[in-house]
This record gives C-alpha cells, sequence and structure tokens, in this order.
C-alpha cells in the first residue's frame, strides 16, 4: 500500500539517563580505542597475516567512526592499505584503495593507486571495473609510466566509456533474469562499472546520473547497503545535481520501507524538509512523515476515513 500511496518522566530520570548514555558512550569509544591499540601493537609486534586481520579489521571500524573526519579517514585508509599490501590481503586492499581515491583523489600517488586497484579489480575477475580504470589513466596521465601500463593491459574493445558502460547496461535485462526480470550478476556489473567512474572521473557533468542510476538498479536487486551508499555519495558530493533531492527522498523511502529503520527515516525526511521545504515532493515527504511507523492496512483505513469525510 505505502509503495502506492508512495506514487498517487522526571527531571531526575532524565538526568540520570543522561549520565548513564554518557558514561556508556565514553566505556564504548575507550573500549573501541582500547581494541584498535592492541590490534596495532599485536601486529607491530608479529606481523603476520592473522595479526593483520585484525588490525584491519579495526581499522575499517575506526574509518566508520571517523567517517565525518576527512583527514583521519584518509590516514586510517592509508595506513590499512599499507599493512593489506604487505600481508597481501587483497580484498581488503581494494576497499582501502577506493577510499583513498574517493576521500583523496588529488593526491601525487593517485596514478599508481588507480593501476594498483585496476590490477586488483582484474585479478578478482570484475574486468569491467578496471577497464575503466585502465581507460581512466590513459585519458587523464597519458605520458606517465602507469597510462603505458594500462594501455598494456585494457580490453581493446574499450574506446568510449559511456558506450562500454552502456553496453554493460543493456545485459540487465538479459539472460538469467529474476522475477521482475533483472539479470543479478548483469546488475552488479553495472554498478561496479557507475562506480567506477564515479571514482575516477569525479568532476564529470554525467557522474551523477551514473551514480543514481546505479544506486535503482542495486535497490532493484536489493543490496541495499549498496543502494544508501550510493545515495549519501550523490548527497555529499553532488548537492547541486537536479535529482539530488529525489535522492534525499529515496533514500528515506529505503530505511523505512526496506529497511524498517523509522528512526533514520524520519532524519532524512527531516533534513529533506529543511533543505527543500518548496520542493515538488514535499508534500509526500509531509504524508509519509505523518504516517511513520503505521502499517499500511492503518493507512488504508485513514485514506478511507478521510475520503469518506470529504463526500459528506
Amino acid at each position: 500500500m505505502k509503495q502506492t500511496l508512495f506514487l498517487l518522566l522526571t527531571i531526575a530520570m532524565l538526568a540520570s539517563c543522561k549520565s548513564d548514555n554518557s558514561t556508556a558512550s565514553n566505556t564504548g569509544t575507550a573500549s573501541t580505542d582500547n581494541g584498535f591499540e592492541t590490534a596495532k601493537s599485536a601486529y607491530e609486534t608479529t606481523p603476520d597475516r592473522t595479526t593483520a586481520s585484525a588490525y584491519l579489521a579495526e581499522i575499517i571500524k575506526k574509518v566508520s567512526e571517523k567517517k565525518d573526519d576527512k583527514a583521519s579517514v584518509i590516514a586510517l585508509a592509508t595506513t590499512g592499505y599499507d599493512v593489506a599490501k604487505e600481508q597481501n590481503i587483497s580484498s581488503r586492499a581494494r576497499g582501502f584503495l577506493f577510499t583513498l581515491l574517493k576521500e583523496d583523489g588529488g593526491h601525487a600517488d593517485t596514478p599508481k593507486r588507480v593501476l594498483d586497484l585496476a590490477n586488483e579489480m582484474a585479478g578478482a575477475k570484475r574486468p569491467e571495473m578496471a577497464n575503466i580504470f585502465y581507460k581512466s589513466l590513459i585519458e587523464n596521465y597519458p605520458n606517465s609510466e602507469f597510462a603505458k601500463e594500462a594501455q598494456a593491459k585494457i580490453d581493446p574493445a574499450v574506446s568510449n566509456l559511456d558506450t562500454y558502460i552502456l553496453n554493460i547496461g543493456e545485459n540487465i535485462f538479459k539472460g538469467d533474469v529474476n522475477k521482475i526480470g533483472i539479470n543479478r550478476n548483469a546488475a552488479l556489473k553495472y554498478v561496479d562499472a557507475c562506480e567506477a567512474f564515479g571514482l575516477v572521473f569525479p568532476k564529470a557533468e554525467k557522474t551523477p546520473s551514473y551514480l543514481f542510476r546505479a544506486a535503482e538498479i542495486a535497490k532493484s536487486i536489493n543490496t541495499f547497503p549498496k543502494v544508501l551508499s550510493l545515495y549519501d555519495w550523490i548527497i555529499d558530493r553532488y548537492p547541486n545535481y537536479e535529482k539530488t533531492p529525489t535522492t534525499y527522498f529515496l533514500k528515506g523511502f529505503v530505511l523505512e520501507n526496506d529497511l524498517q529503520n523509522d528512526e533514520k527515516a524520519k532524519e532524512v525526511y527531516e533534513a529533506f524538509i529543511k533543505k527543500y521545504p518548496n520542493h515538488e515532493l514535499r508534500d509526500d515527504v509531509d504524508f509519509l512523515l505523518e504516517h511513520l511507523g503505521k502499517s499500511d492496512d492503518e493507512i488504508r483505513k485513514i485514506i478511507e476515513s478521510k475520503q469518506q469525510e470529504n463526500e459528506s
């Protein structure tokens, strides 16, 4: 039903709660810090894959905690990549490289990082991302040693990236499709391609559109963490993109209806109203806020009741 509607106590107690929450919060932070330092010390003492894996897990937690502190995220990701590369933990290396390219794309080491990530993706049998990374080196750093290596490794069929990504996208509706006509494997490749483009061509006019399309495809196959990360990418980096207000709306809708997180959805809806008070979606957001947490049946009864009042 919501899918359809989407379309058409004392001061002392409070003080006590606040004190308890503060204590719990501080304890949690201390615990996290201790875990990080313990894992770091263990790795520095005995640098092997076991201690590295534990240290990298703590670094990832720390990155999440410091997500609004760009300098800390970059420093942590740099350390994480160095450790992952030293211990040949490829999956972690790819993740940290992705973060470094996204958060520190202007760094002098960017061409090398792009090549490293391209090679990592090629090794992980994700050629769509690898080819786009190779192509970006050829276009953005044409006279560099990195471009020469990229030229030797790129699929010769990749000449125009827009055409390349379009061809990947056309496969979404072919072959082994699910009940709504989506080929999951092809969809994942398309999302990969759009993310790769956004990572190495962040200032291109078409980048937010690619990210938006990727989010919609990711939603169609229910990969909701990816959906939210793509929505946040658009919201954080492309505030002037014509579909950024819609992205806010869709983020709230996913949180509410797909992830059943009414608290987070409420935050997003309220942020939308504050940022876009006169947007054409304002009435829809007001409706969703007013009925947040209500079941489809409850909403149906409310609408029927209002219809009866209007008729009488």
